[in-house]
């Protein structure tokens, strides 16, 4: 495929004619890089615009000072770009960005770009508006997954009976945050004869037949409709939910999707251990009360 017809396929660029691409291609270089590869590191000073060609990458924030531990912060597919903040107003890399998978990327300096925009400015309207819809789309998505976040850590404040109705609660409250009409079914693992069992469901529309869990459900997609979200923590399995929506979901939706579920998971599971070992310390307590009192 020739880098106009690459270009082609990126909603960035889909206004502009094909003289017009043959131009701005010009302008690119193209980059290649291994599944792991760091492309750029937090904090340091970038300088380029990046559009995946193919592949994915992930970017990342640094939860410590070492850089050992990372929190996802979006996955991005073929036809998304990133580092936008970098060109536009010469700012630091907010976060990290590496291939999540061996991955193609057209890669602008910032002179350059502002080259071409200078000597197109209509061509250049179109690009910054289509660059200011996505950036703005990233921030309701942001803004969407704070509120949840802050109502959730609400939740790990207050007293529940046991860890199957604070998850069951969870499904509650983040099936608020859905956008669309969602199934949503909630399952707590029962180590006693080690199945699934149903703790949650809630159903905006009529499904098919209902997803059968395996026996060590993994994160991901379930083709383009539903996502199984398994929770684990110290090594034990929890529970696990089941997220199918009526309508199927574009790649895009469903990266950064899977960013706010496995937030989801991780606090779910924390939780979860912290509501076992409390219960166990109540019952531990009581059973000490009582032999005092015999």
């Amino acid at each position: 495929m020739s880098d106009i017809e690459k270009l082609k396929q990126i909603a960035l660029f889909r206004g502009l004619s094909d003289a017009m691409l043959e131009e701005f291609s010009g302008y690119f270089k193209q980059t290649a890089y291994a599944a792991g590869d760091v492309i750029f590191r937090e904090k340091t000073t970038g300088d380029s615009l990046f559009i995946v060609v193919s592949g994915e990458v992930v970017i990342e924030k640094a939860m410590d000072e070492e850089g050992r531990e990372f929190k996802t912060l979006a996955i991005l597919a073929g036809g998304e770009f990133f580092g936008e903040m970098a060109v536009i107003e010469g700012l630091p890399r907010f976060a990290q960005a590496r291939a999540g998978a061996d991955s193609a990327l057209f890669e602008v300096a910032r002179d350059k770009f502002f080259s071409f925009i200078k000597e197109h400015p209509e061509t250049g309207i179109s690009i910054f508006s289509q660059i200011m819809r996505v950036t703005m789309r990233r921030l309701q998505h942001t803004s969407s997954e704070l509120t949840m976040l802050y109502d959730l850590s609400r939740m790990l404040t207050q007293q529940h009976k046991s860890p199957a109705e604070f998850f069951a609660a969870v499904m509650d409250e983040a099936r608020v945050y859905l956008e669309g009409s969602w199934n949503v079914t909630g399952y707590v693992y029962n180590v006693f004869n080690e199945e699934y069992e149903q703790v949650y469901s809630r159903a905006a529309f009529r499904s098919g037949e209902p997803v059968a869990l395996p026996a060590r459900p993994e994160a991901g997609w379930l083709g383009d409709h539903a996502y199984l979200m398994p929770c684990s923590a110290e090594g034990r399995r929890l529970a696990c939910a089941v997220f199918e929506r009526s309508e199927p979901l574009s790649a895009v939706e469903k990266n950064s999707l899977a960013t706010i579920f496995n937030t989801i998971s991780s606090i779910a599971g924390s939780a979860m251990v912290n509501i076992e070992h409390q219960a166990e310390a109540a019952m531990l307590e009581k059973l000490r009360n009582s032999k005092n009192i015999i």
